[in-house]
């Protein structure tokens, strides 16, 4: 027997969207790789965000001279117009950071809209806007705290400059570590995840790579997905008493509260990301801190959930500890953009990825349960 209504898959769970090569997510031995190598030898000290930038365009671990070159593109392509450094100014006055990131980057878009006959600038298209992006989240954190326009200094690393305009500090090499890793470990998590489906899916459309990034940041903000960090910390804060904690998340637990950074689709182990962000946390927060504190509660929220909750295969994702590294200096409403401007690499490299592939239009099918048809009843006779 055959029918016409398609079997509905709530959220696509488990049907493949895409052939990718980037990144692997095994879930049930709770690893992550990029290209084949863990995500835990790539955040090994010395590593920077562009040995990854170069890894995951060209597949392979990059030499001296890659990283160098690499280095020099990205250097030269993030810098930004007067214009588009005073219209992130201005959307950071308004809004929540995330949302004036997504509007300064859509701006970044060129006048024409056919990017059908500049493929083969997808790469560099691509590599201009990690650039770009992690010069607009220090614009719009600059503004935000109500200081001047710095730009970037010759000769800064991706992630100096970013959490140099982010916090307003020279960082000390041991935070600029941290930030390096924090970049490394967002960079890409597979063609699967919300915000990178929706690279494919706008990239399907042939839309300029401005609109694709735009259109990503968007689902990286929900707190489903990105913004889980963002709440991670806020309820650390509302809980406030490391002694008190293990009461409360029992209590919120009882009253059936989701905990942010908390159990995952794919993971149903401890996420590979969060045991490499704990390390880190554990680095760099100091005894007798509010920062100390806060690390505490995120301990105690990680075991009385997964005593609780392990059971059923939930337990701490990416999103739990990476609060944790605001002792770094990065204000809370600024763990989203950071965590954009990684993940930037991850949609750009899918987005070539997509058209290398052949680019066909994503057009899934619906389950239909409105009404029949019916005839059209003329208004003066209902």
């Amino acid at each position: 027997m055959t029918t016409d209504t398609p079997k509905l898959v709530p959220g696509l769970e488990g049907v493949p969207i895409a052939e990718s090569a980037l990144s692997l997510v095994n879930g049930q031995a709770g690893r992550l790789t990029y290209r084949g190598y863990s995500i835990e030898e790539l955040t090994q000290p010395g590593v920077t965000f562009e040995e990854i930038v170069a890894l995951l365009y060209d597949g392979e671990l990059p030499n001296a001279a890659r990283v160098q070159e690499i280095t020099r593109e990205l250097e030269t392509e993030r810098a930004l117009t007067p214009e588009q450094v005073q219209f992130a100014r201005s959307a950071a006055t308004l809004t929540h950071p995330m949302f004036a990131l997504q509007a300064a980057v859509a701006a970044l878009g060129p006048r024409d809209n056919n990017f059908e006959l500049k493929v083969e600038t997808a790469t560099k298209r691509g590599i201009s806007l990690i650039a770009k992006t992690g010069h607009l989240v220090g614009v719009i954190a600059e503004a935000a705290a109500g200081r001047p326009y710095t730009g970037p200094k010759p000769g800064e690393s991706h992630a100096e400059m970013m959490l140099r305009m982010i916090t307003g500090k020279t960082p000390s090499p041991e935070h600029l570590r941290v930030m390096q890793a924090l970049l490394i470990l967002q960079a890409d998590h597979s063609a699967g995840n919300a915000s990178t489906f929706t690279t494919r899916v706008v990239t399907s459309t042939k839309a300029e790579p401005e609109a694709v990034a735009s259109a990503a940041i968007g689902a990286l903000s929900g707190p489903a997905h990105g913004g889980a960090n963002e709440h991670s910390l806020r309820l650390f804060l509302d809980i406030g008493d490391p002694g008190g904690a293990e009461a409360k998340v029992e209590r919120l637990l009882d009253d059936k509260y989701k905990i942010p950074g908390f159990g995952h689709r794919v993971y149903h182990v401890k996420d590979p990301r969060s045991k490499v962000i704990q390390v880190l946390a554990a680095e760099v927060v100091k005894a007798g801190t509010k920062e100390h504190d806060l690390y505490q509660i995120a301990l105690t929220v990680e075991k009385v959930a997964t005593d609780r909750l392990g059971d059923r295969g939930l337990f701490p994702n990416v999103d739990l500890f990476s609060g944790c590294v605001f002792a770094i200096g990065v204000p809370i409403d600024f763990f989203m953009p950071a965590f954009a401007a990684s993940r930037m690499a991850g949609w750009m490299v899918n987005m070539r990825e997509q058209w290398d592939s052949g680019n066909r239009l994503f057009r899934p099918a619906q389950v239909y349960t409105g009404a029949p048809d019916r005839p059209f009843v003329p208004l003066a006779k209902r």
